[in-house]
Formats: C-alpha cells, structure tokens, sequence
C-alpha cells in the first residue's frame, strides 16, 4: 500500500511544474495569439509558455545564473505544430493524431542589464519538409527544438550582455 503512495507521489513531482518555471514572463504576437484563439486553442499557448520558461531557466541554470535574477521578456512570435492539437481535432473530426505537417516556431527575447542597456535574440526554425522531422512527431515536436535552441541563443546572450 506505501508504495503505491509512493509510487503516486513521485509520479505527481515528476509532472508538476518546478517553482521556476514562470520566472521568464512570456508573451504571444497578437497574430499567435488570434492563432491560439481561432485554431489550436488556448491551452497550448499554456503549453509552449512553460515549455519555453523551463528551457531559459535550465540554460541559464547551466551557466551559473538563476532564472529569476535575470530580466528576459520572451514574445512567441509564432508557431507550427506537427501534429493537430486537441482544439483542432476537435474543431475538424476529420484530422486525428495520424495527421502530420511540418513545424517550428520563431521567438523573439528582450534582455534587460541593469545597466539599462538592452540586448535582442531572435530565433525561427520550421521544418521545409517531412523528412526533416527527426524522430517520432507530437503535437509541438520540432516547435520544442527552436525553443530549445532559442533558450541556449538567450543564455548565451545574457552571459555577454553587459551589466
């Protein structure tokens, strides 16, 4: 019976999300934003904020510098998803998990030094083909891979950046 206790609880920890996983303020384009709104939901905007928030916060962690110190405004530009989100199969009985397009995401990061000076990273990576993809697709597969470069280009920046 513990263990089953136990088994849960690390279960639960394993899939919340860590106390800095918001420290990043993040933000949609008004065009991501209508996107989320009218075709792949609102919950996946939810999904790539934190997606996005927990990538800087582990590069910057890698370098030394914790999350919260740093003053970086991230604005998700766009993104592709490679296969339909929840909202659209909803929307589209048609399409199912099967269904699959190419993908990707832009964003754009505004440090912030102390000093008042301000440094820009920008980042965009999509897919020009299927055969790019790279391993079995979810719903934001390749769209986690620019982030993910994304956050490595801001860490790096912010180390550079002067105070």
């Amino acid at each position: 019976m513990r263990i089953r206790y136990l088994l849960a609880g690390a279960a639960a920890l394993a899939f919340a999300a860590p106390a800095w996983a918001q420290s990043t303020p993040v933000s949609f384009s008004p065009e991501f934003q209508t996107s989320l709104e009218e075709d792949y939901g609102v919950r996946e905007g939810e999904v790539l904020r934190a997606a996005v928030s927990d990538a800087i916060a582990r590069e910057l962690s890698r370098r030394g510098v914790s999350a919260d110190a740093a003053n970086i405004e991230v604005t998700i530009v766009d993104a592709e998803p490679n296969r339909p989100t929840m909202q659209q199969m909803f929307d589209r009985p048609s399409l199912d998990m099967s269904s699959i397009s190419i993908g990707g995401a832009e964003l754009r990061a505004t440090i912030r030094g102390a000093n008042g000076a301000t440094t820009e990273v920008t980042h965009s990576r999509y897919n020009h083909s299927l055969s790019d993809i790279v391993g079995p697709a979810m719903t934001w597969t390749e769209a986690r891979r620019a982030i993910r470069q994304f956050a490595v280009k801001v860490a790096d920046a912010y180390i550079a950046a002067p105070r």
